[in-house]
């Protein structure tokens, strides 16, 4: 049966300029070899994680865009932190669930939103 849910791939045209989007947001990368060809977001030891992988060697694992959403302590640091490195990022904004939100697009275009 299942153990666990390993997973999700993600793929792109530009891996390394991609790894070095999300460490610059602060997102955990984890890269085994220097090809920048399987890398993951997160740790895949300890959490599901998404694997990039290079789409000029393998071709697009996925149509269109999609959505990673990531749980951080304090929203207005991030958005400062990320804000300051020139990257651009929407203010914060009170969902219609009643939370609080910050969203942006890496450089493929697919949506990063930060919550707390």
């Amino acid at each position: 049966m299942i153990k666990r849910f390993a997973c999700v791939n993600l793929s792109t045209k530009d891996p390394e300029g991609l790894a070095k989007f999300y460490r610059t947001i602060g997102v955990p990368v984890f890269v085994k070899n220097d090809r920048y060809d399987g890398w993951y977001l997160g740790n895949p030891e300890s959490e599901t994680s998404v694997c990039v992988w290079d789409e000029n060697r393998w071709g697009k694992s996925t149509e269109g865009f999609i959505t990673l959403v990531f749980v951080v302590d304090d929203l207005e640091k991030t958005y400062d932190e990320i804000k300051s490195k020139n990257i651009n990022i929407d203010k914060p904004i009170r969902t219609a669930w009643g939370g609080k939100e910050l969203s942006l697009k890496d450089p493929d275009g697919n949506i990063i939103i930060f919550l707390t």
